[in-house]
């Protein structure tokens, strides 16, 4: 349905997609790479890619309300440092 969305879209209207997966994870959420690959395509053509790497606010509420815990096993050491 997500590739049906995009394609529909494309260089038809403004889109914008926001992920916590870098374009490399993406085959895990298509079921072939092939449409992996059409959805990227379609999406970085003529686009604007702002990557921010900052913590996430919801984790960040979630640790306030829980307390301090263990990092997350993708944590970087800057993101530990900030």
């Amino acid at each position: 349905m997500l590739l049906k969305l995009i394609s529909a879209r494309y260089e038809r209207r403004s889109m914008l997609i926001t992920a916590n997966q870098p374009f490399g994870e993406w085959n895990r959420i298509f079921p072939d790479p092939a449409m992996t690959l059409a959805a990227i395509d379609r999406l970085v053509h003529h686009a604007t890619i702002v990557e921010m790497n900052v913590e996430s606010y919801r984790r960040r509420t979630a640790e306030r309300k829980r307390g301090p815990g263990r990092p997350p096993s993708h944590a970087t050491p800057k993101t530990l440092a900030g």
